[in-house]
Parts: structure tokens; C-alpha cells; sequence
């Protein structure tokens, strides 16, 4: 019989040593300050000794409690690993899939019938919490993540393509705009954790609007319903519209430019030997981050961009290219 601390203490532990303070750590794991309390100081009695260095701003770990979390760490991701190794040995053809829910809604799932089509006997699981860490211990197959990365990536089985972005609205507003200045006739649709997105795309195709309408909505799903509803124009990376574009609810009246980040996925190591996890690979590789996807009606966007922008636009439009 193995006498250790309770795991579910241990467990506890670990999640609470990286907060700065037994309130903070209570507010997000969903418990009181004192249960939370209560518990660190059962732990520090089985092991004789202080975890945490209580002061009047918070917590941190005393030496003992560094040495404790780095074999929390070790152990629980090992126990992890396992868990998932044996859960999934003698199940049939399976691909878990992590992304955000926009990636999900508007990337994959109006795509994922053809893979359906294709590969009818594999089954797909979709994990919407997912990061780099559920990734290294094998509770994902394959992790889509989008944005900038440092380098060098966490796992060496990664593929990339660069985002590219641009203005879409419903194809009735295209009357309206036949200059990119006059994209400014219409509302300017944002949403609200991408509030930057206009000035990244003005900065991209080497101009900048001013004074614009805005109106902000919270989810990016909301503020394409609105561009397609013909409130105004939103900007979309090229992936999230494309079923958009093809269906004719929205229209990119200057196609897409790149911008400084990209799209990742990274694939786990161990599951790359699966032949459904490498039939998913090759099929997102081609069908998502490839590149002969780009709509044909938007395929010059860059150089109308830069022939209107040396137009003589009133300052109060257009201010200086950024070039």
C-alpha cells in the first residue's frame, strides 16, 4: 500500500499553485477561500513543512513548494498519458480534434461532411478547451491554433498557413463600394476581442480609415450574421468566410491580404502513426490550410487596393499608405 497525500489534495495543489493568491485560485476552480485554504494546510501537515509563503497581497511557493509542483507536474502528466493510452487502445478509428469554437463553426464544421465522405468509418470527437498541454499528453490527436506563436514550437509535427483577411459584406452593399475609401459608407462591424482587426487590415493593404461608424458586437458568429443581414462590413480571415463566400451570402469586395500570423495545427506524435489521424492530417492539409482554395471572383485584391489608394481620397478617409 503506497502512503502518499491524498490525490485529489495533490491535484488541488497543483491547480492552486499558480495563482498569486488562495482567492484568486477559489474564484476559478469554483470553491470557497477557505476550503481552498483548509486543504493547502492539510498538505503542508502530512508533509511537515510550509508550501506556501503566506503576505498580505497573497501566496507564493516556498522552495519545497517549487520541488512539490514540478513532481506534481511530472507525475500527473505520465498518470495522464497513460490514462489516454489505455482508454484508447481497442477503440475503433478515432481523431480528437481541439480548436476554438469560431475555428469549429465556421472553419470545420462547414467542411467536415466531405471528410465524412471520404473516410465513413472514422469517428470524430471535437474538444473546444483544448491547448498545447491536452496535445503533449495524448487527449488530442490534432490541435488547430491561430495566431502568433514563439518559436520554437512545442511539438515538432506542426504545419502552417499564413492568415490572410479583408473586409465582407452582403452582396447587396457591393453597389455602394468601388473604391476601398468607400467601404466607409457602411457600418464598420466589430467583434468584440478583435477590436484591432480594421486597423489590421488598413495596415496590411497599405491604407488607413478614419472616422468611421462602428458597432461592436460580442462573438464573431454575431457579427457575421450582421454583415450578411447588411448592417455593414466585418473583417474575416479568408478560412472562416470561405462557406460563406461560396454559398453568396457574402461577398469580399477587395479579397484578402496576409498578416503577420498564421494558422497552426499541430498533430501529436505518437497518433501520427494512425492511419485515421494521418487521413485527417492530409485531409485538412489540403481541404483547410491549403492553398488552392482562394476564390477566384477575389483574386487580385492586393494590386485594387493599391491602385485605389493612390487615388486623391479626402484626408478625412484615407491617411498616408503605410508604405
Amino acid at each position: 500500500m503506497r502512503k502518499l497525500p491524498i490525490l485529489k489534495s495533490l491535484h488541488l495543489f497543483e491547480a492552486v499553485s499558480e495563482f498569486p493568491s488562495f482567492s484568486r485560485a477559489a474564484e476559478r476552480l469554483n470553491m470557497t477561500t477557505g476550503a481552498v485554504s483548509y486543504q493547502m494546510r492539510l498538505l503542508e501537515d502530512w508533509f511537515g513543512r510550509k508550501l506556501f509563503v503566506r503576505h498580505s497581497s497573497g501566496v507564493r511557493l516556498t522552495s519545497d513548494g517549487e520541488q512539490l509542483k514540478r513532481s506534481c507536474a511530472s507525475a500527473f502528466t505520465m498518470l495522464e498519458q497513460g490514462c489516454y493510452e489505455l482508454r484508447r487502445r481497442h477503440a475503433g478509428p478515432t481523431v480528437v480534434v481541439g480548436c476554438s469554437t469560431t475555428f469549429l463553426s465556421h472553419g470545420l464544421l462547414p467542411r467536415i461532411g466531405r471528410f465524412r465522405k471520404l473516410y465513413p468509418d472514422i469517428d470524430l470527437v471535437f474538444e473546444t478547451e483544448a491547448d498545447l498541454d491536452a496535445l503533449a499528453v495524448g487527449a488530442l490527436d490534432v490541435l488547430f491554433v491561430a495566431g502568433p506563436l514563439k518559436r520554437p514550437f512545442p511539438d515538432r509535427e506542426v504545419h502552417a498557413s499564413n492568415e490572410m483577411i479583408g473586409p465582407v459584406c452582403a452582396p447587396a452593399a457591393l453597389e455602394a463600394i468601388k473604391n476601398p475609401e468607400d467601404i466607409l459608407s457602411l457600418s464598420l462591424l466589430h467583434e468584440a476581442d478583435r477590436l484591432d482587426a480594421w486597423s489590421e487590415w488598413a495596415s496590411a493593404a497599405a491604407i488607413c480609415l478614419q472616422e468611421s461608424r462602428k458597432v461592436v458586437f460580442d462573438t464573431f458568429s454575431l457579427t457575421m450574421e450582421a454583415a450578411k443581414s447588411g448592417l455593414g462590413a466585418a473583417i474575416s480571415s479568408q478560412l472562416l468566410v470561405r462557406s460563406n463566400l461560396e454559398k453568396g451570402e457574402l461577398v469580399a469586395p477587395f479579397g484578402f491580404v496576409p498578416v503577420n500570423r498564421s494558422i497552426y495545427m499541430f498533430v501529436n506524435g505518437q497518433a501520427r502513426n494512425s492511419a485515421a489521424v494521418k487521413q485527417f492530417e492530409s485531409w485538412a492539409l489540403s481541404e483547410l490550410l491549403g492553398r488552392d482554395h482562394q476564390p477566384s471572383a477575389f483574386g487580385a485584391p492586393t494590386r485594387q487596393i493599391k491602385q485605389a489608394a493612390r487615388l486623391k481620397i479626402p484626408d478625412r478617409f484615407l491617411l498616408a499608405s503605410s508604405r
